[in-house]
């Protein structure tokens, strides 16, 4: 679908497994973040073949229902982070707004779930307990433990509680994620995180290179 955005006139294209089928859904501009909503039942029938949407069939945010999701629209290059931890949320957004990521949030497990279906996220930061469960019985840490290994490899995962010891590799191995956290070491986030992620992209250069000398990529 594409929308033309009536503030700038972008014209912004959206992958059409993102749009909600005949949902009215909210956006924000990726160029001149303007907030908009596209009513799909307001489309005109003379509506042309590449399923571009009037600018009619928007209005500014201050219509928008707190409690609709917005689809998100990023340029080719953004980084994008999923923070899972309500308890941290602070830390982890001056942390990754830092490393120049793009934020989004889940309510529960299951948006998390959701979200991590139909996205890919570079980095992912979660709590142990996030959604009032342990990892034990966490149906989103079963989720992100079985990801294919193909979208598995371009997310990086972070798990923050209060048992871990920050930057173990052994540690983080056994819980199937990238980087483990203290909770206690999370003054110390931006640090951690730029040298983890650091480590993380060379090893996976290192590993597409060879793969791809073998002519396995």
């Amino acid at each position: 679908m594409q929308v033309g955005c009536p503030s700038c006139a972008k014209e912004i294209n959206i992958p059409d497994d993102k749009v909600p089928q005949g949902q009215a859904f909210n956006l924000t501009c990726p160029s001149c973040k303007n907030k908009m909503r596209v009513d799909q039942h307001l489309q005109p029938p003379e509506e042309d073949s590449e399923g571009a949407v009037d600018a009619s069939t928007m209005v500014v945010d201050e219509d928008f229902e707190d409690d609709e999701e917005e689809i998100e629209i990023y340029d080719e290059h953004d980084q994008i982070a999923l923070i899972l931890d309500r308890k941290n949320d602070e830390l982890w957004t001056t942390a990754l707004t830092e490393l120049d990521y793009k934020l989004q949030r889940a309510k529960s497990p299951e948006h998390a779930i959701h979200k991590l279906r139909f996205n890919q996220y570079h980095v992912v930061a979660i709590h142990e307990k996030f959604g009032d469960t342990t990892l034990e019985t966490s149906p989103l840490y079963e989720f992100i433990r079985d990801m294919p290994m193909d979208t598995r490899r371009k997310t990086f995962v972070a798990l923050v509680g209060e048992g871990f010891k920050t930057l173990d590799n052994m540690e983080a191995l056994a819980h199937s994620v990238n980087l483990v956290i203290n909770q206690s070491d999370l003054d110390q986030l931006e640090t951690v995180l730029k040298k983890s992620i650091g480590d993380n992209d060379t090893f996976y250069k290192v590993y597409r290179e060879t793969m791809n000398a073998l002519g396995k990529l």
